[in-house]
C-alpha cells in the first residue's frame, strides 16, 4: 500500500429487526433502512518499522518509480542507517562499515543491482547480524524483497553519458528468464572513457646526504600539463539459478576484457635550489587484462531445523602492465610487468534453531592467493607469491521481540610465502552486537569487533624499483598483521511514516599498523618507499542522520551532519578533525521528479600512510520523467566549482614532505544524461537478481 486510503463521510445501512414485542406501529416501519453519517476515517498502512531483527522500510510508488536501479531506490528512500556515496555508489552503514546488498536472500553485485526493476520491489530490510545463514556471516545486510513471477523474462538496457569531461560511456543489458524453479541470467556490457584531464601534480620535499655526509633538502615538483587517458571494458556474465522453498543453488561464470591503450601524463619538471634551467617529464602505464570468475552457492534447509550453506569461489586474470618514465637529462626508467593471478576461497557455515530463541552457528573458510609475476627491466624479476588463510568460528544468537544478542568467536591462520621468504600468524576474533528494541518505534544497538588487518600481496613484494630519479619503492616480506577493534553505538527512531532518524558513534582503533614510510637509500642520494609496522591508527565519529516527508510524501528531506576525529601514533604524530554535512531534498510531481544534493568538503587520515586527504564539495541537481517502461533522467553536477581539482593529500615524514593534488573529473561541472527501458515477455518472473560484471584476481604489480 503506497499511500493512506481516506474514506470520507461513509453512509452506513442499518437494518432494524421485527420482535414480537414491537408495536403495531413499529412493526410497519420495521424494514425501512436508517442512515447516519460518520466522522472521516484513515487507514494509513505502516511503511517503516524496527524489531529485535531487522529494520523495515516500504518503498512509495512514486519512489519506486522515479529510481532507476536499486541504489537509487536507496538514494530515493535516504534509509537512516545507511550511506551512499554519490560518485562511486557504493552503500555503507553510517560510519563506513561495510553493507552487503542481497535481493531475495541472494548476494547481488553492484552490476546486478543496476538491473533491478525497482517497480517490482515489495519492501527493503536492514538487518544487522542476521542470523539466516543464507546471509553467509555479513555484519550489515540490505535485503530487497522482490516479487516472485511463474515464468517469463525481461530484458533491462541502461545507456549513461556524462557531458562537459570527455567521452564517459556506459551501456549494458540484463536479461533474465524463468521457467519454474530455475531461472537464468546473461549480462553484458560495454564502459568507455576517454578523457584529457586526469593525473597528479607533486610537490615533494626529499631530505638526502651530499658527498660529504651532510644533509640537504631538495623539493621535486611534477607539474601536471597534459594527459590522455583511454579505458574500453567489456564483461560478459552467465547465471544459474534454482531456487526453493528448502534449496537454493546458483552458479556464475563470468568473463571480463579490459583494456588501457593510452594513459599518459607529461608536464613541467623543477628542482629548487639550483633550478637553472627547465626540465619536462613524460610518464605513460598502458595495460590491459582478461579475467575469468566462477562463484557458487548452495545451500539447504534440513530437517530439525538444520542448514548449510557452502559457497565456493574462483577467480583468474593474466595481466600486461607497461610502465614508462622520461624525465629530462635522467635516465629513461622502463619496465613491463606480466601477471598469472589466481585466488580461490571456500565458505561453509552450518546452522541449528532451537525453537523461536537460540540458534548456534559452526563455520569455516579458507583459501588462497596465488601470483606469478615477471618483470622485464634491468632487474628482471621472477616472483611467486602465495597468501593461504583458514578461519573456524563460533556463533550463538538470542533473540525475543524486544532483543536480540549475536556473537561469534574463532581463530584464523594466515601464511605468506614472497619468493622463498615465509610469515605466519595466527590469531582469534570475536564480534558481539546487541539490539534492543522496546517497541516499533525504536532501536538501540551496541556493536563491538576484535580482528585483524591483513595487508595485500604488494605490501608485501620484495621487488624493488625505481619510481623517479629520486624515489625507489618495494614491499615488505616480514610485515606483519595487525589488531583492531571496533565500537559502534546507534539509536532509531521512526515516531510516524513521515520521519525517521538514526544518531551514531563510532570508535575505531589499528594498533601497531602497517605504515607506508620513507628511508634513505643509496647512501642518502635517494628514497626507499616500503612499509613497516609501527604506531597505532585511532578514528572516532559521532553524527545524525534524519529523513522527512511532507506534502502527503512527495517532498522529502534528508540531512547527515557529522563529526570525525583522527589520531596517528608512532613515527608519523599527527592529528586532525573533520565537519560533514550531507543533505538532500527529493520532490515527486506526477510521472517527473526533482532531486538536489549536497556533501560538503572533508578531510580524512589514511590507516597506512602519513597522508591526510582533502577533497572537495560535490553538489547537483536533477530532473527525470518516468512510467513503467521509460526512465530519463538529466543531471547537472558541481555546476559551482571551477577547474580539474578534485582533492588535495598532504605528507608530513621525518625524510619526506609531500602535497599532491588530484586531478580529475569528480569535482567538475558535468551534466549527465541516463536512460532505462525495460520490457517484460510471457507470464510474470521473479525479477531482481540480474548478473553483473565481476572482479577478477588481485594484482601483485607494484604501483
Amino acid at each position: 500500500m503506497n499511500h493512506p486510503i481516506f474514506v470520507k463521510r461513509i453512509m452506513v445501512s442499518v437494518f432494524v429487526p421485527m420482535t414480537i414485542f414491537l408495536s403495531s406501529y413499529a412493526q410497519e416501519h420495521a424494514d425501512t433502512l436508517k442512515t447516519q453519517e460518520l466522522n472521516e476515517v484513515v487507514v494509513q498502512a505502516q511503511m517503516q518499522r524496527t524489531s529485535s531483527a531487522k529494520s523495515t522500510y516500504t518503498p512509495t510508488g512514486k519512489q519506486k518509480n522515479a529510481a532507476q536501479n536499486a541504489v537509487d531506490l536507496l538514494r530515493q528512500m535516504a534509509i537512516p542507517q545507511i550511506r551512499i556515496n554519490p560518485i562511486d555508489e557504493t552503500v555503507t552503514d553510517n560510519v563506513g562499515g561495510n553493507v552487503a546488498i542481497y535481493i531475495n536472500f541472494l548476494e547481488a553485485s553492484k552490476e546486478e543491482m543496476e538491473g533491478l526493476r525497482t517497480a517490482d520491489v515489495r519492501r527493503v530490510e536492514y538487518l544487522e547480524f542476521p542470523t539466516d545463514p543464507r546471509f553467509r556471516g555479513a555484519e550489515r545486510v540490505i535485503n530487497i524483497i522482490v516479487q516472485e513471477y511463474a515464468y517469463g523474462g525481461y530484458t533491462k538496457i541502461t545507456a549513461n553519458e556524462n557531458f562537459l569531461v570527455g567521452l564517459s560511456s556506459r551501456v549494458n543489458f540484463f536479461s533474465k528468464f524463468t521457467y519454474k524453479k530455475m531461472t537464468y541470467d546473461l549480462y553484458a556490457g560495454a564502459n568507455n572513457w576517454n578523457n584529457h584531464h586526469i593525473g597528479n601534480t607533486t610537490e615533494g620535499i626529499y631530505r638526502l646526504t651530499d658527498n660529504d655526509g651532510k644533509e640537504y633538502s631538495v623539493t621535486r615538483k611534477e607539474t601536471l600539463e597534459s594527459s590522455h587517458y583511454k579505458q574500453n571494458q567489456y564483461p560478459v556474465t552467465f547465471r544459474a539459478t534454482y531456487n526453493s522453498n528448502k534449496i537454493q543453488i546458483r552458479n556464475l561464470l563470468a568473463f571480463t576484457n579490459l583494456g588501457v591503450p593510452t594513459n599518459e601524463y607529461s608536464g613541467k619538471l623543477e628542482y629548487s635550489p639550483n633550478s637553472a634551467q627547465g626540465y619536462s617529464f613524460g610518464r605513460k602505464n598502458p595495460n590491459r587484462s582478461n579475467s575469468v570468475a566462477y562463484s557458487g552457492t548452495y545451500f539447504f534447509a534440513l530437517p530439525k531445523e538444520f542448514s548449510i550453506d557452502f559457497s565456493p569461489s574462483f577467480n583468474y586474470t593474466h595481466g600486461n602492465d607497461y610502465t614508462d618514465y622520461a624525465a629530462s637529462s635522467q635516465p629513461t626508467i622502463y619496465r613491463h610487468a606480466k601477471e598469472d593471478a589466481y585466488n580461490y576461497r571456500l565458505n561453509l557455515y552450518i546452522r541449528k534453531s532451537f525453537g523461536q530463541k537460540h540458534s548456534v552457528m559452526l563455520g569455516g573458510n579458507g583459501g588462497d592467493n596465488i601470483n606469478r609475476l615477471e618483470y622485464t627491466d634491468d632487474n628482471g624479476y621472477r616472483d611467486k607469491f602465495h597468501n593461504a588463510f583458514a578461519a573456524g568460528m563460533v556463533g550463538y544468537n538470542f533473540q525475543t521481540q524486544k532483543i536480540s544478542v549475536n556473537l561469534d568467536a574463532g581463530f584464523a591462520w594466515e601464511n605468506s610465502d614472497i619468493n622463498g621468504k615465509t610469515n605466519s600468524d595466527t590469531y582469534p576474533f570475536t564480534h558481539i552486537n546487541v539490539r534492543y528494541v522496546p517497541n516499533q518505534r525504536n532501536s538501540f544497538s551496541a556493536y563491538f569487533q576484535y580482528a585483524t588487518n591483513s595487508p595485500g600481496i604488494s605490501e608485501k613484494s620484495s621487488d624493488l624499483l625505481r619510481e623517479n630519479e629520486l624515489m625507489y619503492i618495494t614491499g615488505n616480506p616480514l610485515l606483519d598483521n595487525c589488531r583492531h577493534t571496533t565500537v559502534n553505538l546507534a539509536y532509531t527512531w521512526m515516531p510516524s511514516n513521515a520521519f525517521g532518524m538514526s544518531a551514531y558513534g563510532r570508535y575505531f582503533g589499528m594498533y601497531d599498523r602497517q605504515l607506508l614510510v620513507y628511508t634513505p637509500y643509496q647512501d642518502g642520494k635517494a628514497l626507499l618507499r616500503s612499509y613497516i609496522n609501527d604506531g597505532d591508527y585511532l578514528n572516532g565519529e559521532i553524527g545524525l542522520a534524519a529523513n522527512w516527508k511532507l506534502l502527503n510524501g512527495k517532498l522529502q528531506l534528508y540531512v547527515n551532519p557529522s563529526q570525525s576525529f583522527y589520531k596517528s601514533t608512532g613515527i608519523f604524530d599527527d592529528n586532525c578533525n573533520s565537519f560533514r554535512v550531507t543533505a538532500q531534498a527529493s520532490y515527486y510531481l506526477d510521472s517527473f521528479y526533482f532531486q538536489a544534493y549536497y556533501e560538503s568538503p572533508k578531510k580524512s587520515m589514511f590507516t597506512a600512510s602519513p597522508r591526510i586527504n582533502k577533497d572537495r564539495n560535490f553538489h547537483s541537481v536533477t530532473f527525470g520523467w518516468a512510467n513503467a517502461n521509460w526512465n530519463l533522467r538529466v543531471m547537472a553536477a558541481n555546476f559551482f566549482n571551477k577547474g580539474w581539482d578534485g582533492a588535495t593529500n598532504t605528507t608530513v615524514s621525518p625524510y619526506y614532505n609531500e602535497r599532491q593534488t588530484i586531478i580529475g573529473t569528480s569535482s567538475h561541472p558535468r551534466i549527465n544524461f541516463t536512460a532505462t527501458y525495460t520490457f517484460g515477455y510471457g507470464k510474470k518472473v521473479q525479477r531482481g537478481n540480474e548478473i553483473g560484471e565481476q572482479s577478477g584476481a588481485a594484482s601483485a604489480i607494484l604501483k
